[in-house]
């Protein structure tokens, strides 16, 4: 769920958030690349937690019959699929080929368009209601990018999202030490409560609505979901650069570190912000 190379739509402003990389760079396309690399493994591992956010967000947005649907960051499209009902045209866009092959094969009722998130190829105003599912952290500037897709929404529009958070309910306090003893620093701006109402105001966004549940889990069903988990998306780069035995003894700290829930699935702690606004 990332996005390629982006521009600057009028109006943005810049935030302080800490990219990966910067879009564009070499080092920014193996990190699309990554994801869209890694999809099937995705789809399996992060996208079914993935579905519980998804209808939350689809929820918090009152969608109404007929009303056209921006699902922003698709991914493998749970966003878009939640939304498919009641006449609705939903479209989802990612920059992660891969991913989209996914949607298009899982959400047939959905069109999907390859492209960035930050630089949407439709005309202003040309959808009711944009939606996204835990894709905004992924944003270099997340002003900027909200503010291309308030260009995209009607007057009165609505947007209905999801981020992980808050903070204090992530995986951070678990895996950060693993992380960083094999030389992973992970760089993702993970926003507060507050960041992210300033985010949205900033972006011209009104009537500013936020709803958070800590309680939010990554469900995996054992070590072979778990390892499949562990290769996708941003952190796929730096696994393939593991030797093997490197890689087993990392694999094996980090599911040594997961909670285990009821009925013997894996819980990753993840937390979610949800956050409506209109425009």
């Amino acid at each position: 769920m990332l996005t390629g190379p982006r521009r600057q739509p009028r109006n943005a402003t810049a935030t302080d958030s800490v990219p990966s990389s910067v879009p564009g760079s070499p080092d920014w396309r193996k990190v699309v690349q990554g994801f869209s690399d890694t999809a099937d493994d995705y789809a399996v591992s992060m996208a079914p937690s993935l579905r519980t956010m998804a209808v939350r967000v689809v929820q918090r947005a009152q969608l109404q019959v007929g009303e056209r649907i921006l699902d922003a960051g698709t991914g493998t499209g749970v966003g878009a699929a939640a939304s498919l009902t009641s006449g609705r045209e939903v479209v989802g866009v990612d920059a992660a080929p891969g991913m989209l092959a996914i949607a298009r094969a899982e959400v047939p009722g959905a069109r999907f368009v390859e492209a960035d998130f930050n630089s949407l190829p439709f005309p202003s105003v040309s959808f009711n209601v944009v939606i996204s599912v835990h894709a905004l952290h992924f944003a270099v500037d997340p002003v900027t990018t909200l503010a291309e897709w308030r260009r995209v929404t009607v007057p009165g529009g609505r947007l209905s999202l999801s981020v992980p958070g808050p903070r204090a309910a992530l995986a951070l306090r678990i895996y950060s030490p693993i992380y960083r003893r094999y030389g992973m620093h992970r760089k993702t701006d993970i926003p507060t409560r507050d960041k992210l109402i300033g985010w949205a105001r900033r972006a011209g966004w009104a009537q500013i609505e936020i709803e958070a549940n800590p309680d939010t889990t990554i469900r995996l069903a054992g070590p072979d979901t778990f390892e499949r988990w562990l290769g996708t998306g941003s952190r796929s780069g730096a696994i393939h650069r593991l030797g093997k035995s490197q890689f087993e003894q990392f694999a094996a700290e980090m599911l040594a570190a997961t909670p285990i829930g009821p009925g013997g699935m894996l819980h990753i702690p993840f937390g979610t912000l949800y956050l409506t606004a209109r425009n």
